[in-house]
């Protein structure tokens, strides 16, 4: 599956589908491309009490970050790691769609990857603008659409 577009909840898409696998009594992984720790803390922390794997690379956002492709390569390794695992469960790469943009990873080497993975292994894609090589693997495409932000102010804006 792949949620991209403008619009917010790709992310809380995501996890309400990871809480789900874990209550099944799967295997999930949570991986994050961009948010780092703190960005994520209390869903982390939910995350970790469901039984879902959340590994952490970066304190804060991995744009801000000195060395981004680095933090990239090791959050793909958990992925890779996650796609290949037996038994199979979900794997969840979220803003996966960034790394690929800002070049910090291939998307056709994503695409292979997924191809690859367990064949009942499933897999969450999230992120705004999907190359075509995420998009041409998922077999179901949800479109983020933003209709109204009051400035973007409120939970993270006061």
């Amino acid at each position: 599956m792949l949620f991209s577009g403008e619009g917010w909840g790709k992310s809380s898409a995501a996890l309400g589908y990871a809480v789900r696998s874990a209550g099944h009594g799967w295997p999930t992984t949570f991986v994050q491309f961009v948010k780092g720790g703190a960005w994520n803390a209390a869903e982390a922390a939910v995350s970790a009490t469901a039984g879902i794997r959340w590994p952490v690379f970066a304190p804060g956002l991995t744009w801000g970050a000195e060395d981004p492709r680095a933090l990239c390569d090791r959050a793909w390794a958990a992925a890779v790691e996650s796609l290949r695992s037996d038994p199979p469960g979900l794997v969840v790469l979220d803003e996966i769609t960034h790394a690929v943009e800002h070049g910090w990873l291939e998307a056709a080497r994503v695409a292979e990857e997924i191809r690859g993975r367990h064949p009942l292994t499933s897999v969450i894609l999230t992120g705004r603008d999907a190359p075509e090589p995420l998009c041409a693997v998922a077999d179901t495409i949800t479109g983020f659409t933003l209709v109204k932000h009051e400035s973007k102010k409120g939970i993270l804006d006061p």
